[in-house]
């Protein structure tokens, strides 16, 4: 008996296009396509029988949606694009970039054009209309890592047999959260431990007669700061809060040259927690990353 091999996982994407070897995602983990057919139930009645239910399936209504977890992994150079390009642009990021000097990604980009192909072990699950969700996720101590939330359609749910492509893994590094890494809000620095952002996508599946595709519509990202509480101090973002306040978030993760920016120019708060932690208050810190000219709610900068 030959068991399939979870190790022989090969992820390839493509926004507008077919991916090829060189469209290589290098994961963090095992991803895994699990399709969902369209099904559903009816009862058969007048017939004096209980248990009358019944299944109905539309074998032409395939879709999927999983995860691709990667690290953050610096460029190779200034002014080139980053390995997980595609999937940038896939969740509808534009790309800019600068020869020589930084690669900018910002929302404005087009969606439902993706292409995904998942190969473990010599059969692979090919997906189009592909579109989704990122969640980027720092903690000091580790490195620099991001969620892709992807979902497309299939033709047909069962996997074909294919043998793996041969590809080049991204062997560089990911930018480590540190202590030297800088997160400003307002300009004031802050002694965050974790950090997230949420590019908030929200899509629609579009499912018609000869039409299968999602379409966003809408986007809500938004920024988590979590520290432990200086005392005093940080009582200042209650009155924030209430107050309306708007702020410029600026987060930057490793050195110039391989450093991965986050900015946010008009955050405002729309949450604040507080919890214990062995003995501390930890205080949370959402913002919402508003729009104030056209879609400039944040900017994602290899530099």
């Amino acid at each position: 008996m030959a068991n399939q091999k979870t190790l022989k996982n090969v992820v390839l994407a493509k926004s507008g296009g077919t991916p090829v070897a060189g469209d290589v995602i290098t994961t963090n983990g095992a991803v895994f396509v699990n399709p969902k057919i369209k099904s559903g139930d009816y009862k058969d009645m007048g017939n004096g029988m209980m248990g009358a239910t019944k299944t109905y399936i539309d074998p032409n209504w395939v879709t999927a949606e999983f995860d691709i977890p990667v690290q953050m992994k610096k460029a190779s150079a200034l002014g080139v694009a980053p390995s997980i390009d595609e999937l940038l642009k896939i969740v509808g990021l534009a790309e800019t970039i600068t020869a020589s000097t930084k690669v900018e990604y910002k929302p404005g980009g087009t969606v439902g054009t993706g292409q995904i192909k998942v190969y473990t072990d010599g059969y692979v699950r090919a997906l189009t209309g592909v579109t989704g969700n990122l969640k980027i996720s720092g903690k000091i101590g580790e490195p620099l890592g991001a969620v892709f939330s992807v979902k497309g359609f299939m033709e047909s749910p069962e996997a074909t047999a294919e043998t793996n492509p041969t590809v080049t893994l991204d062997t560089g590094m990911a930018p480590i959260v540190s202590k030297v890494t800088v997160l400003t809000v307002g300009g004031s620095q802050l002694n965050a431990d974790s950090f997230d952002l949420d590019i908030g996508n929200k899509i629609n599946e579009q499912y018609a007669m000869d039409l299968s595709e999602y379409q966003m519509e809408d986007f809500d990202p938004t920024a988590t700061v979590t520290a432990i509480k200086v005392k005093g101090t940080d009582e200042q973002t209650w009155a924030d809060f209430a107050a309306g306040m708007v702020r410029a978030i600026i987060i930057q993760v490793g050195a110039a040259g391989s450093m991965v920016e986050i900015s946010i120019p008009y955050a405002m708060l729309k949450d604040v927690a507080e919890s214990d932690d062995a003995g501390n208050v930890k205080i949370s810190r959402t913002f919402r990353a508003q729009a104030s000219a056209g879609n400039d709610n944040y900017t994602i900068t290899y530099k």
